[in-house]
């Protein structure tokens, strides 16, 4: 009798030590946003992106366009940043489209001059016009 009162009582201890595992586990966990919201994150680090610079790969097999598009500075919100995402379809480079996107944040040096470029410009710019800014200040 006494084995059994002393089995029920470890078992009745793991059970409720899994059950308040599990309980805290859930408990922790965050909900997924669905694909119309916005996580809070994304649009805090969004507001850190001072502007995007689009970088082919710049070998051989580079298609036109994205040698067309290699160095091209955007503001993060230009309506032509979304048709361009790589990888994108138009590409016809025979590995497929490797192109990047690089974000660069509002503490990098020279940023506030390239972003105020960029905002007189439409929100788009080449890489010659940024390193003229960058050598000369603005135009």
């Amino acid at each position: 009798m006494t084995r059994f009162i002393a089995l029920f009582i470890i078992s009745y201890i793991v059970y409720y030590l899994i059950k308040n595992k599990l309980r805290g586990y859930t408990a922790k966990t965050k909900r997924q946003p669905s694909w119309g919201e916005k996580p809070e994150t994304v649009q805090i680090r969004l507001k850190e992106i001072a502007y995007v610079v689009y970088s082919a790969n710049g070998d051989g097999d580079t298609c036109d366009l994205c040698a067309a598009l290699d160095g091209r500075h955007f503001l993060p919100g230009h309506p032509m940043l979304n048709s361009i995402r790589p990888p994108h379809p138009a590409c016809n480079g025979h590995k497929g489209c490797r192109c990047t996107l690089t974000y660069v944040t509002r503490d990098e040096e020279g940023s506030k001059e390239i972003v105020a470029y960029l905002g007189k410009r439409g929100g788009v710019c080449d890489r010659q016009a940024v390193k003229g800014v960058l050598a000369h200040g603005q135009r």
